[in-house]
């Protein structure tokens, strides 16, 4: 098959690097792979990838070029142009609702629009499948869940895990917490994170906080508390090593959230997260035991649980086994990618 994805933009982002981890497995399953942007820079991503930028998404392919059988639209601003392509075949994959996200309410109304195109939409997790259902309700296309990708080859454990905790309680170094998401972005509630903090280290306890965001450190973000490591654009390499160093990590975000990758590839690593309880942080199994879960957009809560962990190292060494143990099972590269493979495949035999 020749499948055609279109991206707005290939800058550092999670979701596009769920594209291009797309792209690549399907062409080392011998599929064909085209990636339309109009404007990026992808060299950040750690393997060979080709991108055809363009000015326009649903400009013509060229005389001598294949046509694609498959082309998938990987945001709403891209669905419009994958329709105007000409293939038969269009899928719009999801890796969250944008119209719940509060920052796009001015502009819900042209995302509805682009959901209700009668195309399938594919999707990273059943919870979001029921989203899309219970939001549109529509006889005219189809939701299909296949799973997300979670790289458990890069997101994976420390060596010598046990040796790095005797020696940070010997030298009395203070225990390190990874917060990673925009400050900006309501739906990350990494203000909620930051509050929580700033209680425990009011009750005197040494916190390390290491921040990692797109953009850089604001004045408000500030003016919470201290942050100790303010890091900006990491690679996926960079981000590995991250979760390998860090004690502890806080998962803050707020049900509108999509996917949540870090949290998924924190667990791969076995890093204990404080999660909080939105659909897809409690999607990865029913015992809901990989984490110290929370509500929503409560710091005291969060700061408690942040506390209760932070006295519990059988709680500690249980999560940093079961996290990669559970993705291990749960985020198989080729589950999804068949998933995927096989809905195209169903979609041409029609």
């Amino acid at each position: 098959m020749i499948i055609c994805y279109l991206l707005e933009s290939t800058n550092l982002a999670g979701g596009v690097r769920v594209a291009f981890d797309q792209a690549r497995l399907l062409t080392l399953k011998g599929h064909k792979v085209i990636i339309r942007a109009k404007s990026g820079n992808h060299h950040w991503y750690h393997h060979p990838i080709d991108i055809d930028y363009v000015n326009d998404l649903a400009s013509p392919f060229l005389p001598n070029t294949p046509s694609p059988d498959i082309v998938i639209a990987t945001f709403w601003t891209t669905v419009h142009a994958a329709t105007q392509l000409g293939c038969r075949n269009v899928f719009h994959f999801c890796q969250g609702y944008e119209g719940d996200i509060p920052e796009y309410a001015g502009i819900r109304q042209r995302i509805e629009q682009a959901y209700r195109l009668p195309i399938p939409k594919l999707t990273v997790g059943n919870w979001l499948t029921k989203r899309l259902q219970q939001i549109y309700n529509a006889p005219d296309f189809t939701v299909h869940t296949i799973g997300q990708i979670v790289d458990t080859a890069l997101f994976k454990p420390p060596k010598f895990v046990m040796f790095s905790r005797v020696l940070r309680r010997l030298l009395r170094r203070p225990v390190k917490i990874l917060l990673i998401g925009m400050f900006e972005s309501s739906v990350k509630g990494i203000p909620d994170a930051l509050q929580a903090i700033k209680l425990v280290r009011n009750q005197n306890i040494k916190l390390h906080v290491t921040r990692v965001s797109s953009h850089p450190l604001s004045e408000q973000e500030k003016t919470i508390t201290p942050i100790n490591h303010y890091l900006t654009q990491l690679p996926p390499q960079t981000i590995a090593r991250l979760y390998r160093q860090h004690d502890l990590m806080i998962a803050p975000s707020h049900i509108a959230e999509g996917f949540g990758l870090p949290f998924a590839e924190a667990l791969a690593s076995g890093l204990p997260c404080i999660a909080t309880a939105i659909p897809s942080h409690m999607s990865f199994d029913n015992t809901h035991d990989y984490a110290a879960f929370v509500p929503p957009s409560n710091s005291q809560v969060m700061a408690q649980a942040l506390l209760e962990l932070l006295n519990n190292p059988d709680q500690q060494a249980f999560l940093r086994q079961r996290g990669p143990q559970l993705m291990q099972t749960v985020f198989s590269q080729n589950a999804a990618i068949e998933r995927l493979e096989q809905l195209c495949q169903k979609s041409l035999n029609h």
